[in-house]
């Protein structure tokens, strides 16, 4: 709740009195009487002093007009008290000095008497302001407890001698969370341990959350209702806390349903890639020796994007796949596939990086291309040798090679001139914004460089729930 910062005393419901005529009016009227009364009794005890009744006058102006109207009186009193009862006495030499010395003393304690009511004054309507504003914060709490679809229960912890947590008090419940457990408002002031189907660990968990002061959260199954609830622990005090409700039902089975729809997209996704493979060496096999070959590579680059979408359904995200992971498995399988004399070695080192499936599907199929010349080309029998596929970061970007000690590459006058697989390499390296470099000896080694702000990184990388 907001709220104005003017003067109250420049506010006109700040006073018991309304309007300026009225403030006024009731200033004169106040000191006319005082004057009044003042004569009456100075008819009846001559003693009686100048400035009696005058006092109360400012008093009451300050109190319900303000301070204003309370030094207007002061000074409309000090007038009539110095014209109708000091003037005519003062001529008496002995009154000469006297009377001025009165009126000043009548001033002072008259602004005295203003000040010290205006400070009253102000106090009291700061101790009206606060409790106004407890009062309306009080109400804004009662309607969100009442009103609110999150169950919430506010705990106060037992601890035994030792310093353990036993057990707790609910002190507060409200009509969701009364609803979310299927029980009556009398739950309020009982303990957990008089609770049906206490959870395991649950006074743990709780004791963490109060002597660390992290939150913690976890999901609960009910078993009643079967509804599924992500449940939150938050410190309050040292020994009070706060318990929160979530009914995720719906949102479990959400999740579930896109689960189902993945794995029959998967499923459809893999026999189209089976159909397409097994189409190609069906056609390999009728095919003359050259026509042979390049559907054999055709077949391989299929697998090759098979791989990636295998690891994109193991993944445990829709978007991002383990690159390490990922290459060791092709290789793995373009091993099986392309070494069948043991003559050579597919040696793989790769560090785990998370890149996004559009840089995984043009890296998996250029190292398909690479590794699969490497092996054809680079030992002829019976020449033995190794490959080597390396994958790592190297401070903004990754890093990609795939080398051999064999005989080498032509010279590049001759390289590429008809060759696909160089052709399609550039492509798909090209695709994902890097850059490939050929080293000549020994052997023949590819490396290829991404920038790493390619990758996608995780936007939140959270531990998993209890």
């Amino acid at each position: 709740m907001t709220r104005s910062k003017v003067d109250p005393s420049l506010n006109l419901s700040a006073y018991p009195v309304q309007g300026i005529l009225a403030r006024f009016a009731l200033t004169v009227a106040l000191v006319a009487a005082v004057t009044l009364l003042r004569m009456g009794l100075g008819v009846i005890s001559p003693t009686v002093t100048p400035f009696a009744g005058y006092y109360l006058a400012v008093l009451a102006a300050t109190v319900l007009c303000g301070w204003r109207f309370g030094v207007f009186a002061l000074v409309l009193g000090g007038a009539a008290a110095w014209f109708f009862f000091l003037a005519p006495i003062a001529q008496e030499p002995r009154l000469r000095v006297a009377a001025p010395l009165g009126l000043l003393v009548y001033v002072l304690s008259s602004a005295a008497v203003v000040f010290a009511a205006d400070y009253l004054q102000r106090l009291v309507r700061r101790l009206q302001d606060s409790r106004g504003a407890l009062v309306e914060r009080n109400l804004q709490y009662d309607s969100l407890f009442e009103t609110m679809s999150e169950g919430f229960a506010l705990c106060e912890a037992i601890w035994s001698d030792e310093g353990r947590l036993v057990d707790y008090r609910i002190l507060e419940i409200n009509p969701a969370l009364l609803r979310m457990l299927g029980v009556g408002p009398e739950i309020a002031g009982s303990k957990f341990s008089g609770l049906p189907g206490r959870a395991r660990g649950w006074l743990a968990l709780c004791e963490r959350v109060l002597r660390g002061g992290a939150p913690e959260s976890f999901e609960f199954q009910a078993p009643a209702g079967g509804r599924a609830y992500e449940i939150r622990v938050s410190r309050i005090s040292e020994s009070r806390m706060a318990q929160f409700f979530f009914d995720i039902t719906d949102r479990k089975a959400a999740v579930a349903r896109q689960a189902e729809m993945f794995e029959e997209l998967n499923h459809r996704v893999k026999n189209n890639l089976a159909l397409v493979a097994g189409m190609l060496q069906m056609q390999a096999r009728g095919a003359e020796p050259a026509v042979r070959d390049q559907l054999t590579k055709a077949v391989d680059r299929v697998q090759s994007i098979a791989q990636v979408h295998q690891a994109l359904y193991r993944g445990s995200r829709n978007d991002d796949i383990d690159f390490g992971t990922y290459l060791k498995d092709l290789c793995a399988s373009l091993s099986r596939s392309l070494i069948a004399d043991g003559r050579i070695t597919l040696n793989v080192e790769a560090e785990a990086a998370d890149l996004p499936i559009d840089m995984v599907i043009p890296l998996g199929m250029a190292v398909n291309e690479l590794v699969t010349n490497a092996v054809k080309y680079a030992y002829p029998p019976p020449e033995t040798g190794l490959v080597s596929v390396r994958f790592h970061r190297e401070r903004d970007q990754f890093r990609l090679s795939v080398g051999d000690g064999g005989r080498g590459l032509p010279e590049p006058a001759k390289m590429g001139a008809g060759g696909l697989g160089m052709t399609l390499v550039s492509s798909l390296v090209g695709q994902v914004h890097g850059k490939l470099v050929v080293r000549r000896h020994p052997g023949a080694t590819f490396e290829i460089t991404v920038p790493a702000g390619a990758s996608s990184e995780p936007a939140f990388a959270g531990e998993r729930l209890l």
